[in-house]
């Protein structure tokens, strides 16, 4: 009897990446017209050509921002409500390190993104270096399921275009610069692709809350090491070392959200308060 065939996508951006201001045409205009991804009026709606209107479909979806069935169109999900209210312009680097880590963790709809930030490790790799991993990781993962070769190189080709092409060293008329950019989370030096760590006055403790809540969900608690190391974890998403990671796990610990137990060689982290992730980010928007 054959596996159950696994679900993947590649390519699904029509090879543009997320642009400036994007998310916010979209986060304005749903709420009013739930149809304007169908409608044969799209590009005048959006002001953008028609394969850029399938792009920003596919990363409103990825990023977690819409929901879409046939009879309704696209409504904003929680999270879309919450940013369209408190962040619609993506002015606070809060929320775009959100949506990143919700394209980084979407195995099925954004399966390269997914292979990269949670099975690429190897550091200073250029373009090719990177294909080859992740066109390994990709065939395992698909288990004989065909994909094309081609469609995942435009895919790493986006990827890290979006998280390495700064403004500062592109004309300042340039259009395609990323939004994702900003999180400074991959560096091209001479063609080498080097992952880093976040700038501390760019990434808040309650990112790290955020996530833990999303993981813990109904348990008692997590492992320290499964939250930093595992799949989806804080290294892998956030290219947050071990001590970072610590140090904002202290910081949670000391402010009476979480209580950090490393006696006994339990490692482990307890919720003080059990709270919904999405809670986390309101009280987050609502302190700033």
């Amino acid at each position: 009897m054959a596996g159950k065939k696994v679900k993947l996508r590649l390519q699904g951006h029509e090879k543009f990446a997320l642009r400036e201001g994007w998310i916010n045409k979209a986060l304005m205009i749903l709420p009013e017209h739930p149809d304007a991804f169908t409608r044969k009026d799209a590009t005048d709606l959006f002001g953008i050509g028609n394969n850029m209107v399938k792009s920003l479909r596919y990363w409103m979806r990825v990023l977690g921002l819409i929901r879409e069935n046939g009879v309704s169109g696209a409504t904003l999900t929680e999270l879309g409500e919450l940013i369209y209210k408190y962040d619609p312009y993506l002015e606070n680097i809060f929320s775009l390190w959100i949506l990143h880590s919700n394209i980084a963790k979407n195995k099925e709809e954004a399966t390269t993104w997914y292979m990269y930030f949670n099975h690429c490790d190897a550091d200073d790799l250029d373009k090719n270096s990177i294909e080859s991993i992740l066109l390994r990781e990709v065939t395992k993962y698909a288990a004989g399921q065909k994909f094309s070769e081609k469609s995942l190189s435009n895919d790493i080709d986006v990827l890290l275009n979006m998280y390495s092409k700064r403004k500062e060293k592109c004309d300042p008329e340039e259009k395609s610069i990323s939004p994702f950019s900003q999180l400074k989370l991959v560096n091209n030096v001479n063609g080498k692709y080097i992952k880093k760590q976040p700038s501390k006055k760019e990434f808040s403790e309650m990112i790290v809350l955020y996530e833990l809540m999303l993981e813990i969900g109904d348990s008692e608690g997590i492992s320290i090491d499964d939250a930093i190391y595992k799949e989806n974890g804080l290294k892998n998403i956030y290219n947050l070392g071990s001590v970072m990671a610590n140090e904002y796990l202290d910081k949670l610990d000391a402010a009476g959200y979480i209580r950090v137990n490393r006696t006994a060689g339990l490692d482990m982290i307890y919720p003080v308060k059990k709270v919904d992730a999405l809670t986390v980010l309101e009280k987050f928007y609502k302190n700033c």
